[in-house]
């Protein structure tokens, strides 16, 4: 129908409204009588009407439709116009037609006419979508097509769903759908579309030789660029083929390639933080504020940093190792000074100490917890020691009772490195505050992330307002503009990073417990392996804050062989850590050689860390675990 028909199709059903609307007011069956008795009197209502609704539904684009391909949208605009153009005939017929034309007019009779050009209207429609056809027109369901081609779904998202509704209606593509993948264990066991959801999506090969797939679509566009790929090469490992629909940005940019896919090879990701919604939706507020640094979003993550740690105050800066450099400054370290520390760490818990010229004085571990052996550290201790530098590794605090004890006897600062450890608990203690000063990190792979960046948590108020004048260029509280008080850096957190760190802190308990489920399944699979020592907890650890997994190999066991080898298999592992003193610049400037730290170089030949994030399943420890027990029992 053109435009023009319907405009007068709609004038007529206005009317037709209008009279049976006033039949069921007024209890009148005779239309004749209808028309002779009450027309006469409300005629300037019946002629408003059945021009002001077709306006409407001009001015809403209701002819504009083509009604056969109608969505419930378009239906909720018809039903919008409808209620738009009763307010109106209710406003001109109380105010303008009564009662100088109109001497009485029920006011139910709006109601029932609004009604009744619904159901008319709306009903017209309706009989259009349904029955309306073009020659072209084929009716797939009263041919000879046959869904013979089985068809897999990866992803039970919106992407999914709507390629499940199109293949259901284009039966002439010969597709049947036989169930979604997805990793949402919501929608697990579930079913959507009336179509069964199974998962994980590890579980891919599986799915594909039970339900005998011909082909499965890869419909998750929004997911990480490499847990596509991993679908991918499980699809060219069963083999199966497969179809990967592109994301929208992908499709407008023009750089997702058809007709031929890449290979790739399946790779576990190493780490992963988790994003969600929320913490996006607090980026895009604060790029929205235009308030970048130093802003609210910084002083609440600092509220929030000291809470979780038991500190009277936090001071956020750009990452653990400009953290740690700011605690040397405040601990007055000098030039040929010495600080106690451990050789088996990250390489920044030793260079802060290089920054100062002071001079880093390694004391061996404990083959147990890895961390710094306490029994050792007095032994270290001469005239020019100014400070502890204690590393709680992989998450496990050290043992600060003793060594703060030791500390005191020598009138020595302790500084706590957490970075690896946020949350942990000593004895019922939070680390970071347990010292002096300590330090938290947020780097991607760590439990919490802010991107990049750290906090120093203390309760010593004039280092607080050390830490706060350091970070901002040398300036304090109540110097002016441009003004410096002392040599400082520009290690300011951005209001971008802290407003991460905000909702992730909030998430922290739940991360921890997840993080620890995980590193328990590690612990479950791995348990018969006598190869292989997990890490223990010891006694006086009385909350983990697992950082990463890792396992030590027994001796002979070639560590550089076994990642090497995991690696072809798409897993990847990571030595953790070669000793600082092995460093090639540490061996020069202080001559450090093999054999000075035994135990930490003997952990630094056997352990590897395995694939390890907050999320991940129990089927890819399963997958890890059984790479590493196949190339450990090839070695023999």
């Amino acid at each position: 129908m053109t435009c023009w028909y319907m405009m007068i199709a709609d004038a007529l059903l206005t009317l037709t409204s209008i009279v049976f609307s006033l039949m069921l007011r007024l209890e009148i069956s005779n239309p004749g009588y209808l028309f002779s008795r009450y027309f006469q009197s409300i005629w300037p209502f019946t002629i408003l009407a059945v021009v002001v609704r077709p306006a409407l539904f001009y001015a809403a684009g209701l002819y504009r439709r083509i009604w056969r391909y109608a969505t419930p949208r378009d239906f909720m605009t018809l039903v919008g116009a409808v209620l738009a153009g009763s307010i109106i005939l209710f406003s001109v017929t109380i105010f303008v037609f009564t009662p100088h034309l109109i001497d009485v007019f029920p006011r139910s009779i709006f109601i029932l006419e609004a009604i009744l050009s619904i159901l008319l209207l709306g009903g017209i429609r309706v009989l259009i979508k349904v029955s309306e056809s073009y020659s072209g027109d084929i009716d797939w369901k009263k041919s000879d097509v046959v869904n013979n081609k089985r068809v897999l779904i990866v992803g039970a998202g919106n992407t999914g769903i709507n390629i499940a509704r199109e293949l259901k209606n284009n039966l002439q593509l010969g597709m049947k759908i036989c169930a979604f993948l997805d990793d949402d264990p919501k929608k697990i066991g579930m079913k959507t579309q009336g179509i069964p959801v199974f998962g994980p999506l590890i579980k891919l090969s599986d799915v594909v030789k039970k339900h005998n797939i011909d082909e499965v679509i890869i419909a998750i566009s929004e997911a990480p660029e490499q847990t596509i790929k991993n679908v991918r090469y499980m699809c060219e490992n069963i083999p199966v083929a497969f179809t990967t629909m592109p994301s929208l940005i992908s499709f407008i940019e023009g750089t997702e390639e058809w007709g031929d896919i890449p290979s790739s090879s399946l790779k576990l990701p190493m780490s992963m933080p988790d994003i969600t919604a929320e913490e996006i939706k607090a980026v895009v507020r604060v790029m929205q504020s235009r308030n970048l640094s130093i802003g609210s979003q910084t002083v609440e993550f600092e509220r929030l940093v000291a809470l979780q740690a038991n500190a009277k105050y936090a001071v956020a800066v750009t990452n653990g190792t400009s953290a740690l450099h700011m605690c040397m400054v405040a601990a007055n370290i000098k030039q040929d000074d010495e600080v106690i520390t451990t050789p088996f760490s990250f390489i920044s818990s030793a260079n802060c100490i290089l920054y100062e010229r002071a001079k880093p004085v390694f004391v061996d571990i404990d083959p147990v917890s890895y961390n710094i052996d306490s029994r050792k550290i007095e032994a270290a201790i001469t005239n020019r020691t100014k400070a502890i530098l204690v590393v709680h590794i992989f998450g496990q605090p050290a043992d600060m009772d003793t060594i703060i004890e030791i500390a005191d006897r020598h009138n020595l600062i302790v500084i706590e490195d957490a970075c690896e450890a946020v949350g942990a608990e000593y004895k019922g203690k939070r680390t970071g505050a347990i010292a002096k000063a300590g330090v938290f990190a947020f780097y991607p792979n760590k439990q919490m992330t802010t991107g990049e960046g750290a906090c120093l948590v203390t309760n010593d108020e004039e280092w607080a307002a050390l830490f706060r004048s350091l970070r901002n260029q040398g300036r304090d509280k109540f110097d002016g503009w441009l003004n410096h008080s002392r040599l400082g850096y520009n290690y300011r957190m951005s209001e971008i990073n802290a407003t991460l760190g905000v909702v992730q802190l909030k998430r922290l308990d739940e991360f921890l417990k997840k993080r620890n489920t995980v590193a328990m399944e590690y612990n479950k699979a791995l348990l018969t392996s006598e190869d292989l020592i997990p890490l223990k907890i010891i006694p006086t650890t009385t909350r983990m804050s697992w950082f990463v997994y890792v396992v030590r190999l027994s001796p002979g066991i070639d560590r550089d062989y076994v990642i090497r080898e995991m690696e072809k298999n798409g897993i990847p592992t990571r030595p953790y850590f070669t000793p600082i003193h092995l460093q090639p610049f540490y061996a020069d400037l202080f001559g450090f050689k093999e054999g000075d730290f035994p135990e930490a170089e003997a952990a630094g030949r056997s352990i590897i860390a395995l694939p390890f994030h907050t999320n991940m399943k129990v089927e890819e420890i399963s997958v890890v675990c059984r790479a590493l027990k196949s190339v450990l029992s090839g070695m023999k």
